[in-house]
């Protein structure tokens, strides 16, 4: 997915990152049981296939020379050193209940070169990770997602990282004018990948798309 945005001439990437492999998880077997004895928290065994073993891994992408804002943006991390790492800031969070989500929030995914204040997550739960994952987007809030981890990885492979594709996958009614500028963004995504990356999968996206704007 990431040689597809690069080589693509209709899509010009403003940022690639990277991170090193280090030693902790290059084995990730030697990394999950790390995990379980620093912080009794257990990986599911399957998560080895799925694990981007990079410190970080992602790039930012805009629609090359194009007046319409198209583009994404995907920071992956590593998933032990996610979970190592903590909560994320909670300065952003808007009640006592998100407060509350934020401590068992772990980011795996996040925007840094974007100006949004935004972000997916796993959650753990009794010591493990819980079966959704989660989204923050300021200031519309926190919204738990139908995918759990190794779904969400493959959602953003079909999505390429689009703008504001994780609502499409989170119970929200999109049709309300708060969220306007993250359709807008959604929609002008889906419409660029479609002609830059045609890929028939994407006829889900549109349904989603449609049943959060009902």
């Amino acid at each position: 997915m990431v040689t597809a945005l690069k080589q693509s001439d209709a899509i010009d990437v403003r940022r690639e990152r990277k991170g090193a492999v280090s030693d902790v998880v290059e084995d990730s077997t030697a990394g999950f049981s790390l995990l379980q004895e620093l912080f009794g928290v257990t990986l599911e065994p399957g998560l080895k296939d799925h694990h981007v073993r990079y410190y970080e891994l992602g790039l930012q992408w805009y629609a090359a020379g194009a007046s319409a804002h198209a583009g994404g943006e995907f920071v992956l991390r590593e998933l032990v050193d996610a979970i190592m790492s903590g909560p994320p800031d909670a300065g952003s969070v808007r009640d006592d209940e998100e407060i509350e989500l934020f401590k068992e929030l772990r980011v795996i995914d996040y925007l840094p070169d974007s100006g949004e204040t935004a972000f997916a997550a796993v959650r753990l739960v009794g010591g493990a990770i819980a079966p959704r994952t989660w989204v923050f987007w300021f200031p519309h809030g926190a919204f738990e997602l139908e995918l759990d981890y190794p779904g969400y990885l493959e959602a953003l492979l079909l999505t390429r990282g689009l703008y504001g594709w994780q609502f499409l996958y989170a119970d929200v009614r999109l049709a309300e004018p708060e969220y306007a500028p993250l359709v807008d963004l959604i929609r002008t995504g889906l419409d660029f990948l479609t002609e830059a990356l045609p890929d028939p999968r994407y006829a889900e996206l549109e349904t989603r798309l449609a049943e959060r704007l009902r």
